[in-house]
């Protein structure tokens, strides 16, 4: 039988940071080409300053609708009941940290003080219905007191916590995104799907158009249960050629 990487048409999203300097100028109109691009979900950040209500609007009018939002670890610390009231709101069901701050992360000890903490959010955020996860970069596969950022914090986060793998920051950080979904298969909710030009570029690609095995990588989030295959880039050329771009690539590698 021939390989076949397996994933729902309806469960690709854009994460919205791709496209921030256009919502600057223009939130919905932005909204209106994602939507045009084929998306039907979108992960929250990077929008400028709009009040909830508004936002739901405009989302609704573009038939988007909000399957997760990044938010800094500092809001949860400052208000998390606003953090949960802004996103009950959107009916937005997933928060993911996208940062972890250096200061929560010069020792072994440090990040051990910063998994538990995590965990004590996640639990007031599942009262609200929401459910809280973790986005990597690459220092979290830096060495770390013989150890890394990474195998401590999954190794101290509860199990009530998802990780929201970005298969390029783990490939540019020495990992190998299909072995840590597969590793992590219990937690991994959500993937990160850019793509990563040819070293020693450091910059990221639209999904399907660098180094990185695709079809591997939805093979192993299908078999970990990935609920959103979530198109991103960090600094794309030409933000709504791109985000086309993937989505297409990814509806290649889809199944219904």
């Amino acid at each position: 039988m021939p390989y076949r990487a397996a994933m729902r048409h309806d469960q690709i999203a854009l994460q919205l940071y791709t496209v921030r300097g256009l919502m600057a100028e223009d939130l919905p109109g932005t909204l209106q080409a994602v939507s045009a691009a084929g998306y039907r979900a979108v992960e929250l950040a990077g929008l400028p300053e709009i009040a909830p209500v508004a936002l739901a609007g405009l989302m609704d009018e573009a038939g988007l609708r909000a399957v997760a939002s990044h938010e800094g670890i500092e809001r949860l610390r400052d208000d998390m009941a606003a953090v949960a009231d802004r996103l009950g709101a959107l009916g937005c069901p997933h928060v993911v940290v996208p940062w972890m701050p250096e200061e929560d992360r010069q020792t072994a000890d440090d990040v051990r003080r910063f998994a538990s903490e995590f965990g004590e959010f996640a639990r007031d955020l599942a009262s609200h219905g929401i459910r809280l996860g973790y986005h990597n970069h690459d220092f979290e596969f830096a060495p770390l007191d013989g150890t890394t950022v990474w195998d401590v914090l999954l190794a101290e986060l509860p199990p009530e916590v998802d990780i929201e793998l970005d298969v390029y920051w783990a490939a540019f950080g020495g990992r190998d995104p299909v072995t840590e979904i597969r590793v992590n298969a219990d937690r991994v909710r959500l993937l990160h799907m850019k793509d990563r030009e040819a070293p020693p570029e450091r910059r990221d690609a639209p999904a399907g158009e660098g180094t990185l095995p695709f079809e591997a990588i939805v093979e192993a989030g299908r078999a970990a249960g990935v609920e959103w295959y979530v198109v991103e880039q960090d600094v794309p050329r030409d933000p709504l050629v791109d985000i086309a771009s993937a989505h297409t690539f990814l509806l290649s590698l889809a199944d219904g």
